[in-house]
């Protein structure tokens, strides 16, 4: 069974772009030298480039691994099904936060919410994906 799904969050577009906004409105006003307009276009650039990156994330179940990526498929991870010893659905703390993050026992990817599927590796460590599509995942992977 071949399972992908692709979960996008928009909270960083409502984040950064009227920061970016008001801050670009503040430097009209203020008269700002060119050296800070081509600092804050580099800034912003940067900060597309984020928000791009890490508010798509797609995940991909085959036979043999289970994939996931982020924006157009960086950064992105491989697993071995064969090295993933239990699947089930976890609820994250808050303050796990969003995009690539160490947590207890492992590592969290995540656009938006709370719900996961956690991954047990034969390794001992935890791997968690961030989703909307909890138990269609979690189906998936468990096959």
């Amino acid at each position: 069974m071949r399972y992908e799904h692709t979960q996008r969050s928009y909270l960083l577009h409502w984040l950064v772009v009227p920061i970016l906004v008001l801050v670009l409105i503040a430097m009209l006003f203020d008269g700002a030298p060119l050296s800070l307009w081509l600092f804050m276009a580099a800034f912003a650039v940067g900060m597309a480039w984020i928000v791009a990156t890490f508010s798509i994330l797609t995940v991909i179940v085959e036979e043999d691994e289970i994939r996931v990526y982020f924006g157009r498929g960086w950064p992105r991870r491989a697993i071995p099904r064969r090295d993933i010893t239990y699947v089930r659905p976890v609820r994250n703390k808050w303050w796990y936060g969003l995009g690539i993050r160490l947590i207890p026992g492992g590592t969290l990817w995540n656009v938006w919410g709370l719900d996961a599927v956690e991954l047990r590796l034969e390794s001992g460590k935890l791997f968690r994906v961030g989703s909307d599509d909890v138990e269609a995942l979690v189906a998936a992977a468990s096959l």
